[in-house]
Formats: structure tokens, C-alpha cells, sequence
């Protein structure tokens, strides 16, 4: 089966929808099945990541975005699908890119959606109310419904966006390398204060700003702890200007995940505040290395932390700082043997192989509606 994996907004430095890409294509080749990776360029060009082929489409900047582009013209994409001739598409953009599974329609080929983000959330938080974009996500909304032969989600609470559509959503869950991200990964802190972590995009849809009010929060109550900031974005200078006067250490952001994986098992807990996540890798990759989260009351989060893994709390530095001060009061050990516990049970194999299940359901539907 030839796989086509259909993004906008994905970049090379992208965080957790580009590590899913990726995984999940390693784990689609290793089943014995073909995959192309479609994201949008500077220009036309087509390569190899070393994983599978990678074509990229001319796409235009996104403003205040931090270096994406999108993919607008339709005519360029279509001609590329029609030249890679896929079994399926996995679409990973409901929004600027709803028209595809109408392409996929016409041309009897299966495409299902994996819903990476909640769009219409974050599009409203960034530009509140006096743009009129309510008009059209609801037209991409009805391209999705019309179209799509299947919608993946990675929670319950990314579903809930689909309850008008039920019979056609699957939850399944994203995994976690599990050999990379362990509790055995830790190394000895250099500081003797309690250190707390935020990875992730630097960008107002994740919130970070959160984690410098909790630690300006627990500093005027006399805490000292120190906060580490793995990541890079758009909000960056704001936030180092937010953080003077504080024991914040901005690392940028970080391509090894050994490392990564390296400083999420040595720090006492991880910040995750923001109310938008549909899945959470980054708060699945903590716990399978024996660190507990704070994370959003909002959002898929909250579904991973169960079992007293963390917290989920309001996004604010009050409900933050008071968080952090509950989970560091416990046995460490005792938490961490939770969290780990808690991972045990994500895997990326596990994840495609339901993917793939559901991949060649539809296409052998479509065998028979075509004959």
C-alpha cells in the first residue's frame, strides 16, 4: 500500500505533529508498506529524509507564524497526488487543506484525517473576534463532513470535535519511543534548587508564558526554583524580557532527543499549560521518563496524567505555582514509578498497526464501490 501523508504548517524544526509523521511512516515502511511525505516550500523539490521520499510544494509564508507555510494553490497539489498515485491519504490539515478528501472522493481513493490540532481554537485565541473566520471554518467543516472516509483522533477530547460525525471517528492513540525516552536517561542536576521544565513551541497557542508567571508566582512566596525553557518561536524575546529577575534558562530549541529525553528525566516536573492539545506528546514523552506534568484542565492533557501523574489546573501562574508545590511535596520515587506505569501502555508499533487496519479497511470499500 502506498501511504501518502498530506501536512501544511510542518516544517523541519516542527514539534510533535512532525514527530508523529515521521514515527508513524518508520512504522508503515517496517509493516512492508510505501509512504510519501507532501508538505509545503520555498519551492518545488523532492527528496528523501533518509525515511521515505519527501515532495515539497511552493506554499506561501503564514504570517506571525514563526517560519510556516501553507500549501494554497490546488492545482499544484492535485497535480502532485495525481503523480504519486496513492492507496490512501492521510490528511493532517482539516483547515487550509479541507478540500483534499473531495480530490480524494472523485479520484475513489480513501482519505482519512488525522486531526493533529483543534485549528479553530487556536485561530480565535490569536485573532480574537474582529476577523470574520467563523464563516469559514464552517465551510471547511463541511468539506471534512462531506468528503473524508475517516477521522483519526489521538483523545476523547479531540473527538468531541466530531461528535456530529461519530461513526466515522476512531480514537488512536500516539505512542512513545520508549527506548529513548526512560526514567534511565537522567543524569545528576546541577542545581540544588527544584527544576521545572516547559518544552515546546515558543508561540501564544502553547502558553509558555504560564510557566514564568508560576515561577515569578512561587519566587515572591519564597520558593526557589529554577526553570528550564527547551523551545524556540515567535514569542521568544517577549518572554526572556518576561523572565528577567528570574532563575530562567532559555535553551532553544532542541533537535536530539536523546537530549531531550536526557533533561525531561532529570528535572522535578514539566510544565504543559497549554488548553489546546489534542494528544500531548510532549507530556506522554515525560511521563515515560518518570516526570510528572502540570498541565491545562483543558485539553487532551488531563486523559494522560491520570493515576497521579501530575495536575491539571487553570492555565494561570497561581494555579500553576500551587500545582507544583503539591507534586514536588510527594515521594519522588513514588511518582515516578506512576508516570512510567503510565507510559507503559503508548506505542508507536501499536499505534500504526490500528492505522494501517483502518487503511485497509477503506481501501478494500472502495475496491468494491469501484467494480
Amino acid at each position: 500500500m502506498h501511504i501518502v501523508q498530506v501536512a501544511n504548517f510542518v516544517t523541519p524544526t516542527s514539534g510533535g505533529q512532525r514527530v508523529a509523521l515521521n514515527t508513524l511512516a518508520k512504522e508503515y515502511i517496517a509493516q512492508g508498506h510505501s509512504c510519501t511525505l507532501v508538505i509545503p516550500g520555498e519551492r518545488y523539490e523532492v527528496s528523501n529524509d533518509g525515511l521515505r521520499n519527501c515532495v515539497e510544494v511552493p506554499g506561501v509564508p503564514v504570517p506571525f507564524s514563526g517560519g510556516y507555510r501553507a500549501i494554497i494553490t490546488r492545482q499544484k497539489l492535485e497535480k502532485v497526488l495525481f503523480e504519486l498515485k496513492p492507496d490512501v491519504v492521510e490528511l493532517s490539515d482539516k483547515t487550509t487543506l479541507s478540500w483534499v478528501p473531495q480530490w480524494c472522493r472523485f479520484n475513489n481513493i480513501p482519505c482519512v484525517l488525522f486531526s493533529h490540532e483543534r485549528a479553530s481554537d487556536v485561530v480565535v485565541d490569536r485573532f480574537a473576534t474582529w476577523l470574520p473566520v467563523a464563516a469559514t471554518f464552517d465551510r471547511w467543516a463541511q468539506n471534512i463532513q462531506d468528503n473524508v472516509s475517516a477521522v483519526v483522533c489521538a483523545s476523547k477530547y479531540a473527538a468531541q470535535e466530531y461528535r456530529h460525525m461519530s461513526e466515522r471517528v476512531r480514537i488512536i492513540r500516539l505512542g512513545v519511543d520508549h527506548k529513548t525516552f526512560t526514567s534511565s536517561a537522567a543524569i545528576q542536576k546541577q542545581s540544588s534548587s527544584p527544576v521545572v521544565l516547559y518544552a515546546g513551541r515558543l508561540s501564544i497557542e502553547k502558553r509558555p508564558y504560564v510557566a514564568i508567571a508560576a515561577i515569578r508566582e512561587l519566587q515572591i512566596k519564597g520558593q526557589r526554583i529554577k526553570l528550564l525553557i527547551a523551545g524556540d518561536g515567535p514569542m521568544r524575546k517577549k518572554l526572556e524580557a518576561n523572565a528577567e529577575g528570574l532563575d530562567v534558562t532559555f535553551l532553544g530549541r532542541i533537535s536530539d532527543r536523546n537530549q531531550l529525553a536526557e533533561i525531561m528525566a532529570s528535572v522535578d516536573v514539566v510544565i504543559a499549560p497549554s488548553p489546546y492539545e489534542t494528544f500531548g506528546l510532549t507530556i506522554l514523552e515525560s511521563l515515560a521518563c518518570g516526570t510528572p506534568v502540570v498541565v491545562s484542565n483543558n485539553g487532551a492533557g488531563q486523559e494522560l496524567i491520570e493515576n497521579g501523574c501530575g495536575e491539571a489546573v487553570e492555565s494561570i501562574g497561581t494555579e500553576v505555582a500551587e500545582a507544583l508545590l503539591r507534586i514536588m511535596s510527594e515521594d519522588r520515587d513514588v511518582v515516578r514509578q506512576r508516570c512510567t506505569t503510565r507510559a507503559a501502555g503508548y506505542s508507536w508499533h501499536l499505534a500504526a498497526s490500528e492505522m494501517l487496519q483502518l487503511f485497509e479497511s477503506l481501501t478494500a470499500r472502495e475496491v468494491v464501490r469501484a467494480a
